[in-house]
């Protein structure tokens, strides 16, 4: 008898067949950061005007929506800021469910780990309303974003209106 035989070979065709599924797992503590373009998530809450907690694929996530920037709430408190937080507060509510749309001009998640996505509900991008009330304003961390135009337009519109911060703080803090 050969050494090994058709054990082996039945067990060298079993670990040659699993080899793609293991190719195609993500890596350690990539889960739920993959590549889909949307995805389905639950709201869990609001942290501020510009940054959720979800529930997605029964993991959660801390999202940061991609393109805006409202003021701050937490340290040094600024104009605007609870007002900001208040604004999404009003658009989304634990258990909301929304999509998450990723954008590929952007990275997958911020320095934080925090997921960076469009967020829709109802068919609305949450972060052009924030930019529409006067809470956010254009953010452009790296490179332009797919949406940029669009968020400039409602920008536009939201500083000659005197909406949010534009109206209450004077515009935006550096």
């Amino acid at each position: 008898m050969r050494p090994g035989g058709p054990a082996v070979a039945t067990l060298a065709v079993l670990l040659l067949a699993a080899l793609p599924a293991c190719a195609q797992s993500p890596a350690a503590g990539e889960a739920n950061h993959d590549r889909p373009l949307k995805t389905k998530a639950v709201v869990d809450h609001v942290a501020d005007g510009d940054t959720i907690k979800v529930v997605v694929g029964g993991r959660e996530e801390y999202v940061r929506f991609i393109g805006i920037d409202t003021p701050e709430v937490y340290g040094t408190p600024e104009c605007g800021g609870a007002q900001a937080s208040a604004s999404m507060k009003r658009l989304l509510e634990p258990g909301d469910k929304v999509k998450l749309i990723r954008d590929r001009s952007q990275g997958n998640v911020d320095v934080y780990d925090r997921l960076l996505r469009y967020v829709v509900r109802r068919g609305r991008d949450l972060g052009q309303v924030q930019i529409k009330k006067g809470w956010a304003r254009v953010y452009v961390y790296d490179r332009p974003f797919d949406r940029l135009s669009a968020y400039h337009r409602a920008q536009t519109k939201a500083r000659r209106a005197d909406r949010g911060v534009w109206g209450l703080c004077g515009g935006f803090e550096s």
